[in-house]
């Protein structure tokens, strides 16, 4: 193949290109032509460029003219398929398949026919600065949260193609991380508004079945999926446990967490008032329990609490009765401290217990130095 021996950096539109022109080895003449960011960065891409083109085969080269849309439908039919398992190991696919086509969809109608080798690490960010300024279809702040997601996307799309030898270097790499600075929540339930919750649940026959999915998730720490999916089989009132199916486990792994009294109790009752068959669901939720929710919340007077923060009030509780991270870890299924910390949070009592701590700390140390003999010039 000929060696192309220079580039060129052009300027078109305010924007900044790095170009190559040569002929490969059937004679054709190519013409490359990569965004940049600024003239420093069009000056590494010819580098790479230069090297590329030494080494790569015509059909690596054809992928230069690779879309987005072409990538994001390669990742969507190889990858985007429903989980397989064997036995409980999830060995290949995705468990949420249409959330992630939900995430995929918008950077696919933002970038479509760009060339995936011409989107830069500025593109990104600002495809980024221009979703958070979107509103949701209800006309909402679109939250940071669900921007990630998409990014997230975008960045394992384009981590397949540089694997692929589609693409020399991801434009994530080019910068500082844009996944990140969500706001955490950090609401919490006080034993008194969780007497009035589930006040609210008893007023309403209709309502039972809540009454265990809420006492579980405030004393077990489990996710609202693992909650919907538990079975009968998983429960064992005779040890006073439930088992997480790595399955129906967000982490892919199974645990075993220990009940308290009172969810013992309320399990013992649902299985007596069962058919009491243990392939059954124990709470028999297929649907989303959202707006019943927000009636029984708004009934007993509880604002801006979410179902999620059932657990974090759980993990928080376990933190403040003295256990220690790797033990409510276990009971929680994180598997990395930096997730695990997102969920242990601090309430007003917490706040004044800090007080009180330092105080006591203050007033001891300034009785020690009081005691100190005083040096001698």
């Amino acid at each position: 193949m000929a060696r192309a021996r220079t580039g060129q950096i052009v300027e078109r539109d305010g924007k900044i290109y790095a170009r190559v022109r040569f002929k490969d080895d059937s004679g054709k003449q190519r013409d490359i032509w990569r965004k940049a960011d600024n003239r420093t960065h069009a000056r590494q891409i010819l580098r790479e460029l230069l090297h590329e083109i030494e080494n790569a085969t015509a059909a690596k080269l054809d992928a230069a003219n690779m879309t987005f849309e072409q990538l994001a439908n390669h990742y969507i039919t190889h990858y985007l398929q429903p989980a397989q398992y064997v036995g409980d190991k999830k060995v290949s696919g995705v468990r949420g398949v249409v959330p992630a086509l939900c995430a995929v969809r918008p950077l696919v109608a933002h970038f479509a026919s760009q060339k995936i080798r011409a989107i830069t690490y500025g593109d990104m960010k600002s495809y980024k600065e221009a979703r958070l300024k979107t509103p949701t279809r209800y006309g909402t702040q679109r939250s940071i949260a669900a921007v990630n997601k998409e990014l997230s996307k975008a960045k394992r799309m384009f981590g397949i193609a540089v694997r692929e030898q589609w693409l020399h270097r991801s434009p994530f790499a080019n910068g500082e991380s844009l996944i990140g600075d969500e706001e955490h929540r950090t609401r919490l339930l006080s034993r008194e508004e969780e007497a009035r919750l589930f006040a609210a649940i008893e007023s309403e026959p209709k309502r039972a079945h809540l009454k265990g999915i809420c006492m579980v998730a405030l004393d077990c720490a489990l996710r609202r999926g693992e909650l919907f999916t538990l079975r009968w089989s998983d429960v064992n009132l005779e040890r006073r446990t439930i088992t997480v199916r790595a399955f129906n486990s967000k982490t892919a792994r199974a645990r075993t967490v220990a009940m308290t009294t009172r969810v013992y109790v309320e399990l013992a009752r649902l299985w007596l008032e069962s058919a009491q068959d243990s392939g059954a669901l124990v709470f028999g939720v297929t649907v989303s329990i959202k707006t019943a929710w927000k009636k029984i919340c708004r009934e007993a007077g509880i604002h801006d609490f979410h179902f999620h923060d059932c657990r974090a009030t759980a993990i928080s509780r376990m933190i403040a009765a003295g256990m220690s991270p790797a033990e409510v870890m276990r009971v929680s299924g994180h598997t990395t401290l930096r997730a695990f910390y997102i969920y242990v949070r601090t309430d007003l009592d917490a706040a004044f217990r800090a007080a009180s701590i330092l105080d006591t700390y203050l007033a001891q140390t300034s009785q020690m130095q009081s005691t100190l003999p005083e040096t001698v010039n």
